[in-house]
């Protein structure tokens, strides 16, 4: 499993929820959205203005057949005086806790 990880900084902490909304309806966040796409992960520092996408990828082929597409969303989402950084990551370990089906 991969990851491409990208920070937005420079949003003003009273603007959060605004950047947030933004990523949220244009990136994509559900399983199965894009070919390849394992994930996302959201993360907020609310006293910084700064926001971290996770986004987990099934192979390094998906990942990197997803870059120009992240690439065009990624400036789409990019608010005026924000900056977005990008790292990439193969995941060593993934561990967390599955909800259990609902009845």
């Amino acid at each position: 499993m991969f990851a491409r990880l990208t920070r937005y900084e420079g949003a003003s902490p009273d603007a959060i929820e605004d950047a947030l909304e933004t990523k949220k309806k244009v990136l994509p966040t559900e399983y199965g959205q894009t070919e390849g796409m394992k994930g996302t992960v959201f993360l907020v520092d609310r006293d910084s203005g700064t926001i971290l996408v996770m986004s987990l990828w099934e192979s390094a082929e998906a990942l990197n057949a997803s870059e120009a597409e992240a690439a065009r969303l990624r400036d789409e989402v990019t608010s005026s005086g924000e900056t977005a950084s990008v790292d990439r990551y193969e995941v060593a370990i993934f561990a967390v806790e599955q909800t259990p089906p609902l009845a």
